[in-house]
């Protein structure tokens, strides 16, 4: 690939980037054991829901569109639901076996039923005049396109009120019972978003006992051999990607001496904000003209970005990491 020629570039090229790992493949598993769950029931029969929650910077949102650019898109045309020429990302805008509904903040249910109608294609998402309608449509819409999944993201944007009032008690309700519909219709959901969404969703009862795929993703444990070695094959990866990809001329080492621990620590114990600090790191590298990202370019970037953005309130680069954690041989 052509070497990037300015930050834009490498932006696109970062956004772009898919790298996998065994904690995505667990996410793939629990989607494909609620769409074969849908498949295998006749009719009309109620569904169940799934959650995943984890802090912002996990990355849930970049596996949720690996698993839909690659293994819902490979299906569609194992299926013969578009020809072999059809350009995968058509084929990902047009699909409709999972369908991918991401809210924005302070979102109120008809909003989230106008997004779900986008998403199925109705050319007049906002035309029901209830959420009932809605639900009606979205209904007819999901069985005569055969929809497996709904995977709703940034839920916690959904507006659910604490039941401090009546008022507020019964607008909650009314979400739950909404949201219960869609179940009820046959069609589960995957629920995504921050762990606080958990306490406005499933405040209750009826829908806590609906959450049968609680996806439940942490922080990775430095000290845990397995988590371990999926932290150095991640960083692995991303030294070998930067070359790959054309936003450096040279393999990045992140594995050296403390480098991968402060990595580690830097971005908060997670994949994804690891690659948003790298992300940072190799703007710097590209304005020195580097061949490579190197230790220096990380410790800057977390001066001007992980520390501003609250990942971590000192540079273990400069400083060394402050933490406990046994600095592991490799």
């Amino acid at each position: 690939m052509d070497l990037v020629r300015s930050k834009g570039q490498i932006a696109a090229r970062f956004l772009a980037m898919r790298i996998d790992h065994p904690r995505a493949d667990l996410v793939y598993e629990t989607f494909d054991a609620m769409r074969e769950g849908r498949r295998l029931t006749p009719g009309r029969n109620e569904m169940v829901a799934g959650t995943y929650f984890a802090d912002s910077g996990y990355g849930k949102s970049t596996i949720i569109r690996m698993y839909l650019e690659r293994q819902v898109v490979n299906e569609c045309y194992e299926r013969g639901l578009f020809t072999r020429s059809t350009p995968r990302e058509r084929v990902m805008d047009r699909q409709r076996l999972v369908l991918h509904v991401s809210l924005p903040s302070n979102t109120r249910m008809k909003g989230l039923m106008q997004k779900l109608l986008s998403a199925l294609g109705d050319p007049r998402p906002d035309s029901g005049p209830n959420v009932d309608a809605q639900i009606y449509s979205a209904e007819k819409l999901m069985r005569q396109h055969k929809v497996e999944l709904l995977i709703i993201d940034e839920v916690d944007h959904l507006r659910v009120p604490p039941p401090r009032s009546t008022t507020k008690r019964d607008e909650a309700t009314s979400v739950h019972n909404h949201l219960k519909s869609l179940l009820i219709a046959g069609y589960p959901i995957m629920f995504v978003g921050i762990p606080e969404a958990h306490g406005k969703l499933f405040s209750e009862d009826q829908m806590l006992e609906r959450d049968l795929y609680p996806i439940s993703p942490d922080a990775l444990d430095y000290a845990n051999e397995k988590d371990f070695k999926l932290l150095m094959d991640f960083a692995a990866d991303l030294g070998i990607i930067l070359k790959e990809k054309g936003i450096m001329r040279e393999w990045s080492d992140f594995l050296s001496g403390d480098t991968l621990q402060c990595f580690f620590l830097a971005g908060k114990g997670l994949l994804g904000s690891m690659v948003r600090l790298l992300w940072k790191a190799a703007e710097i590298a590209f304005e020195e003209g580097a061949m490579r990202v190197e230790r220096t370019h990380l410790e800057r970037a977390t001066d001007m970005f992980a520390i501003r953005k609250k990942y971590i309130d000192y540079n273990p680069f400069r400083e060394g990491p402050r933490s406990t954690m046994p600095l592991k041989k490799h």
